[in-house]
């Protein structure tokens, strides 16, 4: 029985078939093994491409919020060092190389129709030359002044990490 809205759908271990101990939010130990679930955030990497008090945005080719805008980023990697998942997500989505500037802030949220729970870590850095072109999940890149920001921006973290940032560049 799921007793906690945000638990993923898996009643059984993947080690031996057992049924996974529901009862914590956070840790589901198997009934018949060794094996313990730890139900954690998923890490997740934002950029921040600056060109003087503009940031760079991208447009979600994909749902959800297909249309709207988000930050530079993504999901990291199982195992994945996290300045290794940034600069990978800047080069997936944006096509350029990038050097990471500064830390920004880092926050929770969550995603998806089911809710699961993020962690969000955003790094300001500065685009090396190269061919601006949206890639892979991305249907627009737009620099964007910090004070002039888009209305359709859906994930609240994103907007945090902005409101941070124009908090910065004063």
């Amino acid at each position: 029985m799921n007793t906690h809205p945000h638990l993923p759908p898996y009643p059984f271990c993947p080690v031996c078939g057992g049924p996974l101990d529901r009862t914590e939010p956070h840790r589901q130990p198997c009934t018949r093994c060794d094996f313990i679930f730890y139900h954690s955030s998923s890490p997740c990497m934002g950029a921040l491409p600056l060109e003087d008090r503009r940031v760079l945005l991208a447009r979600r080719g994909i749902e959800p919020f297909f249309g709207s805008w988000n930050v530079v980023g993504g999901f990291l990697g199982y195992g994945e060092e996290p300045l290794e998942g940034l600069l990978r997500e800047v080069r997936e989505e944006t096509g350029c190389a990038c050097r990471v500037l500064d830390f920004i802030t880092q926050n929770a949220d969550t995603y998806g129709e089911q809710g699961a729970a993020l962690l969000n870590s955003y790094y300001s850095v500065e685009l090396l030359p190269g061919d601006l072109t949206p890639q892979d999940d991305v249907s627009e890149l737009r620099w964007f002044d910090i004070d002039d920001l888009p209305a359709d921006i859906p994930f609240e973290s994103d907007r945090r990490a902005l409101e941070v940032l124009r908090t910065m560049l004063r």
